[in-house]
């Protein structure tokens, strides 16, 4: 007899197994203490900014943006795996209790991250305008029932085979929900806040009657959740290796300019791999951006002071840490076994590319600081900056490689 409650069980508890697994690794003591120093820098950062923020601080618009993205994207979890698509199809009647389980968890895990970052904006709000408690309860709860709304109405839509009608609705979507935001962080007229909520409220009943004898698009749910547990595990991979992981081959024809300054030569051979590994493989290069991005950011922000130091410092570390693992992406490759060369040039053309990536992203983070700091200040975030990155690699990264041998 077949069980709906019991393959939602085991479905979420291996879900639940697989994912605390790989976070004991990614939590780890390095990175605990490094979060508990950053966020303790950016809450002071943060607190001394709210005592000379203008009254005019665009939060309407800023809140609305940012909370309108987290909203509209996201999907129900259905924890779908591809032998579903041949045991579990003749059973699509009876799974509505299964979608509406991955329902209620997707809500509770999607809105515990948007109300987190609408926690932290939270200070700002009540400091730039006259709300109380009651109003920040009331919009605590409309966040909940838009992100309900935007979860239910991606559901349906994926009943559609057309990708075009999904994106269209994508974008509806961030138009509405960005419009519902600003008029509510702006004290707008109730009329205007009903208006949308009635527009919203229409378009999920049209989908949910138009959408009710069509079938599920077994192919794009799978490829959904698939996606989705992937990402994970390449953020994982960064931090132990992973069996589960499918690596992703990007060209990025750009980029190939970079590999011109490689030397041909027999001992440049791991020169070359490992570079071309950073530039193509992975997401390795994607790292190396994101966090250039979130700490250009952090500079150009916070004030010009201890931040001013750290957080180029904190992006260094973090980036050096996370390519550790580059250095057995090509574990499995027995090939590599028959280079004709020594193990120090492999060592050091690994360590070599480390140092030369960490100062890269030292020399754009200093270049950054043009806009905020004095030549001095950029002198020492640049000379303090290729130190740390050469003393980070010498002592941390080939310590970590030579016990990974």
């Amino acid at each position: 007899m077949f069980n709906v409650d019991q393959l939602w069980k085991s479905r979420f508890s291996q879900y639940v197994k697989d994912t605390r697994r790989y976070l004991r690794y990614m939590f780890n003591d390095h990175l605990v203490i490094v979060m508990i120093f950053l966020l303790s820098g950016l809450a002071l950062a943060y607190q001394n900014w709210l005592e000379i923020v203008p009254p005019d601080f665009p939060y309407a618009w800023l809140m609305g943006a940012l909370l309108a993205l987290l909203m509209t994207r996201g999907s129900i979890h259905t924890f779908l795996k591809d032998p579903d698509l041949v045991f579990l199809l003749p059973l699509e009647e009876k799974l509505k209790p299964y979608i509406k389980k991955s329902f209620l968890y997707s809500i509770v895990l999607e809105s515990y991250f948007l109300l987190l970052v609408f926690g932290v904006s939270v200070p700002l709000f009540f400091t730039l305008t006259n709300a109380t408690f009651q109003t920040l309860l009331a919009i605590l709860l409309l966040l909940l029932g838009m992100k309900a709304w935007n979860l239910w109405m991606t559901w349906l839509v994926n009943f559609y085979t057309d990708r075009k009608v999904r994106l269209t609705d994508w974008w509806i979507r961030l138009a509405l929900n960005f419009g519902l935001l600003y008029l509510v962080f702006s004290e707008a007229s109730f009329l205007f806040i009903g208006v949308i909520i009635g527009v919203m409220v229409m378009l999920l009943l049209y989908f949910q009657k138009a959408s009710q004898k069509m079938n599920w698009k077994w192919d794009l749910l799978i490829e959904n959740e698939t996606k989705r547990m992937q990402l994970f595990y390449r953020v994982a991979n960064l931090f132990v290796d992973v069996p589960g992981l499918k690596e992703k081959v990007k060209r990025r024809r750009w980029l190939d300019f970079i590999l011109s300054f490689t030397p041909y030569a027999k001992e440049k051979s791991f020169h070359y791999l490992y570079l071309r590994t950073f530039l193509r493989s992975g997401d390795y290069f994607g790292l190396y951006l994101r966090l250039l991005i979130i700490g250009g950011v952090l500079l150009l922000t916070l004030p010009v002071g201890y931040a001013t130091y750290l957080v180029p410092v904190l992006v260094l570390y973090l980036t050096g840490f996370q390519l550790i693992p580059m250095w057995r992406h090509h574990y499995n490759k027995l090939w590599l076994s028959i280079y004709p060369v020594k193990e120090e040039h492999r060592v050091h053309a690994f360590t070599k590319m480390i140092t030369l990536i960490l100062i890269s992203q030292v020399i754009i983070l200093t270049a950054l600081l043009v806009f905020v700091a004095t030549w001095l200040e950029m002198a020492i975030v640049l000379v303090g900056g290729i130190v740390f990155a050469y003393l980070y690699v010498q002592g941390v990264v080939k310590r970590k490689i030579a016990s990974l041998k």
